[in-house]
């Protein structure tokens, strides 16, 4: 387990990678699956590796499930860091964080409550609840129904010394500016909004230089090339794989709910990977849009060498 300081120190700047939760075509988990493909992302260098998060369906996993995916992830993960995934209301969220200290996880993503809309002040006891349940570090993800406010962040930075991060799904930039005014170093930003490289110029300007990939999950190349083209300032070169690939991508991405996470499997059998179905109540792309997104990846080729 890495100390808080050195975790947050890695992750806070660079590329966090979202394995998917391989199946089999009958629904089962494929373990072989999953740990061949933690160990080909490891190889891909990103910050982390993030357990049964959104893109690894949590939603779906059985606890039992959610367990032995960190597991093997661990397992396979070749000294890259392993985030995994809580959810649900407090109590399932405990359990779920402590599975994933169980597996040997560096720290807990802590996603947003099940269904419910909150206060503040009940969100920040969820929140300080999980932590309290572990020893490892635990990163909220603020977005939908738990989106949490500069105040907020600022008393669970103060109150809640295994807060290393904090990813912010919602794009709002002046939020996130107030943000990192009230915590400054304390804890690392994470640009975690869907499909994150569209808005990680304008987090950059922010002084935000770490965001979630789902991309790199199946194209890694060009997402690590995306990220050395806005580190380094590339402006002509950001411009043209943004409106080249990205843009087009969210496109697709829109077209039916659920896609977010249904894309990056696509993504999977696109690049020979394949991580089979996703599981109800989602649906995989149809045969038209998996082949859009194979030509989209085809005419991205240039950009990823």
């Amino acid at each position: 387990m890495l100390p808080l300081d050195v975790l947050r120190d890695r992750i806070a700047e660079g590329i966090m990678a979202f394995p998917a939760t391989p199946f089999g075509a009958d629904g089962s988990l494929d373990e072989p699956g999953h740990a061949a493909h933690v160990a080909f992302l490891a190889q891909q260098q990103p910050t982390a590796l993030v357990a049964a998060g959104g893109a690894g369906e949590i939603f779906s996993l059985t606890l039992p499930e959610h367990e032995r995916v960190v597991r093997i992830t661990v397992a396979n993960s070749h000294g890259v860091p392993v985030i995994g995934g809580a959810a649900y209301g407090t109590m399932m969220a405990c359990e779920m964080a402590r599975a994933v200290e169980r597996a040997g996880g560096d720290a807990v993503l802590l996603l947003p409550p099940y269904l419910v809309h909150s206060e503040q002040a009940g969100l920040f006891r969820h929140i300080q609840t999980v932590c309290a349940a572990v020893s490892i570090a635990v990163i909220p993800y603020s977005r939908d129904n738990a989106v949490l406010e500069p105040e907020t962040v600022e008393r669970l930075a103060r109150e809640c010394p295994n807060i290393v991060a904090l990813k912010d799904g919602t794009g709002d930039l002046a939020a996130v500016g107030q943000i990192k005014n009230r915590v400054g170093d304390r804890i690392a930003i994470i640009n975690g909004a869907p499909t994150a490289e569209v808005f990680a110029p304008q987090f950059q300007a922010l002084g935000v230089q770490s965001y979630s990939s789902a991309v790199f999950t199946f194209f890694p190349t060009l997402a690590r090339r995306f990220f050395e083209a806005l580190r380094g300032h590339d402006q002509v070169l950001v411009n043209a794989i943004l409106e080249g690939f990205y843009n087009p991508l969210v496109e697709l991405r829109n077209r039916k709910h659920g896609y977010s996470v249904s894309i990056v499997k696509a993504g999977l059998r696109v690049a020979g990977k394949s991580a089979g179905p996703v599981r109800s109540p989602l649906v995989d792309l149809d045969a038209v849009e998996e082949a859009m997104l194979a030509d989209l990846v085809a005419k991205a080729a240039q950009w990823s060498q």
